[in-house]
């Protein structure tokens, strides 16, 4: 199993997923979309191959489509580092960083 590492962007994402769901659908439902979340990340240390390449600018990146977001990771010998979530229906071009 890989360790789990969040870039300050995807933490910052994980922030305003929240504040969105909370005031759209309530705590229950804010709580419960940041579990099933971290659920995938969880689910991408144990299975590193999970998801499909995405090849971007900067790098090679996996994606992972978890509900109505997109978790992209980098990953090394030893851990996986989500680098952003994003709503599927983003311009990913021009909203990835």
């Amino acid at each position: 199993m890989l360790s789990l590492k969040l870039s300050p962007e995807a933490i910052k994402d994980l922030e305003k997923i929240y504040e969105h769901t909370l005031k759209s659908w309530g705590s229950i439902k804010a709580e419960n979309y940041q579990d099933d979340l971290f659920e995938r990340m969880l689910l991408m240390t144990n299975n590193s191959q999970i998801g499909a390449i995405y090849y971007f600018k900067h790098g090679n990146y996996r994606k992972l489509i978890a509900d109505r977001h997109i978790l992209f990771d980098q990953q090394s010998s030893s851990e996986i580092s989500i680098i952003r979530i994003l709503p599927e229906k983003m311009d990913l071009a021009n909203n990835f960083e």
